[in-house]
């Protein structure tokens, strides 16, 4: 059925979704895709991005034979079904092997790679990892090490290795060897599968401060399998490419397991994905050999990809780009449509939705700037939240409040309870912690977070690290960190300080200070700005909304610059909007002899990759 309005979701939904999916567990439904889709590629694994590089294909039995060995290997090795494992992998088919694998036999728990070996630990802990499947330094380098850290915190962790050829790791059981010992055609020991049976355990927040476990129930998955093609309504044989990390819901659900399901090949191209540069640098001749139907990355990668030439490749394949993750510029949305003529879906999602929430139709009206219309069977709702979670009443449709959403696909709550309190309100609903309106056709608009995190490419950095960190320094009297708005992370982390009086310290002393206090690298603030008062509430709290506009108003200035270079006078102001949120507004007073269409072209150029939406208007 092809959605085109909320209407269509409706009458959809006039079916109970337990009777409609008829699938409640992963293994059911990996199996059953096997079996209508053996003849298919899978999986298709680039080791480079070039012609020549080789490209491995998994077919649906290999899959499924390969997660059945898994399975049986991790019960061989006695990790039963409420005990978990951990993984560290980049994208490679042994991934979605041992990701479905461990769901089917245990609960699997994938973590960001990237993070210290000390908050990987931290994280295992909180989930109570038994095991920890991870890849060797032929695969990627930098696991290992973190591998051998992490082992020494967590002596009675069993270890398996992947990749590691013929040579053998003390201590480690070498997973290749180790699954090829096992059945391929039946589990062992089947595991009783309910829709509520926790499959999984995905980190959000998650780069800095305590982690939090979100529960992926089997049940969830299968639902969002069915609701995250639905929007497409692509048969068979359509092709994905997923550049997205799998320690990410984006990566391993919407771009692996629901494509899996519907009888998709997905493209992986390379273990790094879009961190390789190589992928941006290559992305259409990709697109153009795997005849990509669905081209996927989140909005930054979109605009670097924007930004590399076409020319010679035939990308008529292409029937459209989903992207999400953090909102998308109107103005590249535009650019992609307009340039290439395919349509771009854009969809809002969590770790703790299961993916995407809601999405633009593709084959309804797709409104910029909109994430879409909810998904079906989950409700979507804009309310008056109060401080300690009390929903005080719903919004009038326009009206911004916070973004709640309840249902089959919504998490049951964190592994810590604790963590429920002020995400898990009254009556199922989640908080989702950002703020939106909703429009009159059930189209969802986001306008901000109400959180304070600072989202770096995807991941969260709790700024209250940022902040403890400087206030140790003996010269700084408060400090409030916020995010710098960038074309490329989307965010980068950047923090305001007030000295105490009398002292005196130079905005690089801090940042050195910063680099030695904080254990994360991608939380060192990239810029410190010392001011004179720090912006206060009546009640004297720091006034974040103020240092969140100055932080936005340094980072367009900085962008405009090579426009003025070009002889264009412009300034831009940013403020408050009643119905973006936030928005930038470019005033132009002269073009320098530059013609009015080139000046707004440029601006979209070098605008466009921010997250805060932008208008361009002509004085005099």
């Amino acid at each position: 059925m092809k959605i085109r309005t909320q209407a269509d979701i409706a009458e959809l939904e006039r079916v109970p979704a337990g009777e409609r999916i008829r699938h409640t567990n992963v293994a059911d439904l990996l199996r059953d895709a096997t079996a209508q889709h053996a003849g298919r590629v899978a999986i298709r694994f680039l080791t480079g991005t070039g012609a020549a590089d080789p490209v491995r294909d998994v077919g649906y039995g290999e899959l499924m034979r390969r997660v059945v060995q898994t399975a049986n290997l991790l019960h061989a090795e006695g990790i039963g079904p409420h005990d978990t494992v951990t993984l560290l992998m980049p994208s490679v088919p042994e991934t979605f092997f041992a990701l479905w694998g461990a769901e089917v036999a245990a609960i699997a728990n994938p973590v960001n790679y990237f993070l210290e070996a000390g908050q990987i630990a931290g994280i295992m802990k909180e989930a109570g990892a038994k095991a920890l499947i991870a890849a060797d330094a032929s695969i990627f380098p930098d696991i290992w090490p973190k591998v051998e850290a992490i082992r020494a915190a967590m002596p009675e962790l069993k270890v398996f290795r992947v990749g590691g050829g013929n040579t053998r790791m003390p201590g480690a059981i070498e997973y290749e060897r180790a699954c090829a010992a096992q059945p391929d055609d039946r589990l062992v020991a089947p595991r009783t599968l309910q829709r509520d049976t926790v499959a999984a355990l995905f980190h959000t927040g998650g780069t800095t401060g305590l982690p939090k476990l979100a529960k992926h129930t089997h049940g969830a998955l299968t639902l969002m399998a069915w609701t995250n093609t639905l929007m497409f309504d692509l048969g068979p044989g359509t092709v994905l490419l997923n550049p997205l990390p799998q320690f990410h819901v984006g990566g391993s659900l919407f771009g692996a397991l629901a494509p899996i399901a519907n009888g998709w090949t997905i493209v992986i191209p390379t273990p790094l994905g879009a961190r390789n540069p190589n992928v941006v640098r290559d992305y259409w001749g990709i697109v153009e050999r795997h005849k990509v139907t669905i081209g996927g990355a989140v909005p930054t990668s979109l605009a670097a990809i924007m930004n590399v030439p076409r020319e010679g490749h035939d990308i008529s394949s292409l029937k459209a780009f989903v992207t999400g993750g953090s909102t998308v510029p109107v103005e590249l949305i535009r650019r992609i449509e307009r340039e290439i003529g395919a349509p771009v879906i854009e969809g809002y999602g969590m770790t703790e939705v299961h993916c995407y929430s809601t999405m633009n139709p593709l084959h309804g009206e797709r409104r910029p700037g909109s994430v879409g219309l909810r998904v079906p069977y989950t409700e979507v709702r804009i309310a008056d939240v109060a401080p300690d979670g009390t929903i005080r009443r719903d919004c009038a449709t326009g009206e911004i409040g916070h973004v709640l959403m309840r249902g089959p696909q919504v998490t049951p709550g964190y592994l810590d309870p604790r963590h429920d309190r002020g995400a898990m309100l009254a009556d199922g609903w989640l908080d989702s912690g950002d703020l939106g309106r909703l429009d009159a056709d059930g189209y969802v608009w986001l306008t901000g977070r109400s959180k304070d995190l600072i989202i770096r490419g995807g991941h969260n950095i709790d700024p209250v690290v940022i902040e403890e960190a400087l206030n140790r320094h003996p010269a700084v009297e408060t400090a409030a960190a916020v995010g710098l708005p960038d074309t490329y992370a989307g965010e980068l982390p950047m923090v305001f300080v007030q000295l105490r009086p009398g002292a005196t310290a130079t905005a690089e002393d801090l940042r050195e200070f910063c680099r030695k206090e904080i254990p994360e690298r991608a939380a060192v603030p990239v810029q410190v700005v010392p001011i004179a008062v720090m912006p206060l509430t009546g009640v004297g709290k720091i006034f974040k909304p103020a240092l969140r506009l100055e932080a936005a108003q340094r980072a367009f200035d900085a962008a405009l610059a090579p426009l003025r270079a070009e002889g264009v006078t412009a300034r831009v102001t940013v403020g408050n909007d009643a119905t973006y949120g936030t928005l930038a507004t470019v005033q132009v007073a002269s073009g320098g002899g530059v013609a009015r269409d080139a000046v707004v072209r440029r601006c979209g150029e070098l605008l466009g990759g921010f997250q805060i939406r932008h208008t361009v208007a002509f004085e005099g």
